[in-house]
C-alpha cells in the first residue's frame, strides 16, 4: 500500500485535523474504503499530512487502517488539480453514482417489495436496506438521481428525500428536506439541507437551512441554526483562512464545519463561513468569515479551554456508546496554543 500526497486547498484543513484526507467520504464511500473494495496489492492512498509523516504513521498504527501495518509513506510532487469545497460538492453526484458498484444489493429491498411511501424516478435508483424502516408518507424521488438509505435507518413520516442522496447506517431522518446531500453514519437530521456532505454522528435534528456545505463528525447544530448560500448581490463567495482569501468559484456556496463543532439555538451563519474543530457558537454571534478551533463566543469571543473540551467531548461520545480514544485525545492537545 503506497500513500502520496495530495492537493487540498487550506480552507478544506477544520475537515482534516483529525484524519487523513483518505478517510473523509465524498460520496457513499471514502478513497480508503474504494482501496478495500478493490483489493488492490498497490494502491495509491492520498494525504493532506505532506509535512507530517508521524501524523501519518501514528494514525494508521493505532486504528491498525492497514493489516498488519503493510505500507509505505511516500511524498513527491503532484500536478492533479486542487481539492477544493466547490469540487467535492459539485463531484458528490457522480461519487454516489460510482459507489454504488460497491454496495452489497443482495441485503437491499427490490422494487418489487419495497415497503409503502410515496415514490417517484426510476425504480432501478432506489435502494433502501431491509433493516430500515420508513414511514408511510414518506417522499422519495429519484428522478435526478440514486436513494441510498442504508442499514439501521429511520425515516419518518412528512420527510422528502431528493436524489441523489446517500443516508448512512444507524440515521434518524425526522420531517427532513433533503437533496443533492450525503450522510454519515449515526447521524440525526431535520429540517431542510441540500448539496451538503455531513460526516459521521453529526446532528442537525431541527428546522433551519443548511446548504451547499460541508460539515465533519460529532457536530451538533443548534435549533434553527443556519447557512446562508447566496449572497443577497448574487456575487461569487469567498473564503478567509489563516488571513488569506480564496475564491468558491461559485454563487452559491454555505459553509465549513470542523469536528465537533457545536452551535447554539438560532445561529445565522454567512455565505462562505468556516468554523474550524471544537468551536462553540452562540448568540449573540460575533461574525466573522473564520472561527479559529476552539473559538468560544458570542459577541465577546473567548476560549474553550481544552479541558472542559475533552470533558464535554467524552460525554458527548458517551450518548452513542463511544469513546475517545488516546491518539484522539493526544491530537486535540497539539492546538492547546493554537
Amino acid at each position: 500500500m503506497t500513500i502520496l500526497n495530495d492537493i487540498f486547498e487550506p480552507t478544506l484543513t477544520p475537515l482534516l485535523r483529525l484524519k487523513p484526507s483518505f478517510l473523509l467520504a465524498d460520496g457513499i464511500f471514502s478513497d480508503f474504503e474504494r482501496s478495500q473494495f478493490n483489493k488492490k496489492e498497490n494502491i495509491h492512498i492520498y494525504t493532506n499530512r505532506d509535512s507530517d509523516k508521524s501524523f501519518l504513521a501514528g494514525f494508521l498504527n493505532f486504528y491498525s487502517i492497514f493489516p498488519e501495518n503493510k505500507f509505505t509513506i511516500e511524498f513527491t510532487e503532484n500536478n492533479n488539480t486542487p481539492v477544493t469545497p466547490l469540487s467535492l460538492i459539485n463531484n458528490l453526484s457522480t461519487k454516489i453514482q460510482h459507489d454504488l458498484n460497491y454496495l452489497h444489493k443482495e441485503n437491499f429491498y427490490s422494487f418489487s417489495n419495497l415497503p409503502d411511501f410515496e415514490y417517484n424516478g426510476n425504480p432501478s435508483d432506489l435502494y433502501i436496506h431491509r433493516n430500515s424502516k420508513i414511514g408511510k408518507l414518506v417522499s422519495i424521488d429519484t428522478t435526478n438521481g440514486p436513494v441510498v438509505i442504508d442499514e439501521n435507518s429511520i425515516i419518518s413520516s412528512f420527510s422528502t428525500i431528493t436524489g441523489p442522496v446517500y443516508i448512512g447506517k444507524n440515521n434518524r431522518i425526522d420531517r427532513c428536506s433533503i437533496s443533492n446531500s450525503r450522510s454519515g453514519n449515526d447521524c440525526r437530521l431535520s429540517g431542510e439541507i441540500s448539496d451538503t456532505i455531513l460526516g459521521n454522528f453529526t446532528n442537525k435534528h431541527h428546522e433551519g437551512f443548511l446548504g451547499h456545505s460541508l460539515v465533519g463528525d460529532w457536530v451538533n447544530l443548534g435549533a434553527l441554526t443556519t447557512t446562508s448560500d447566496l449572497k443577497n448581490n448574487y456575487g461569487v463567495v469567498y473564503l478567509e483562512f489563516q488571513q488569506k482569501t480564496y475564491s468558491a468559484e461559485t454563487i452559491k456556496f454555505g459553509s465549513i464545519i470542523g469536528d465537533y463543532v457545536k452551535t447554539s439555538i438560532g445561529t445565522m451563519l454567512n455565505t462562505g463561513t468556516i468554523i474550524d474543530l471544537g468551536a462553540l457558537l452562540f448568540s449573540p454571534l460575533k461574525k466573522l468569515k473564520y472561527y479559529p478551533p476552539f473559538f468560544w463566543g458570542g459577541d465577546e469571543p473567548g476560549r474553550y479551554r481544552i479541558e472542559k473540551f475533552l470533558n464535554d467531548m467524552t460525554k458527548i461520545m458517551a450518548r452513542r456508546n463511544q469513546i475517545p480514544s488516546t491518539f484522539l485525545k493526544n491530537q486535540i492537545l497539539l492546538y492547546e496554543n493554537f
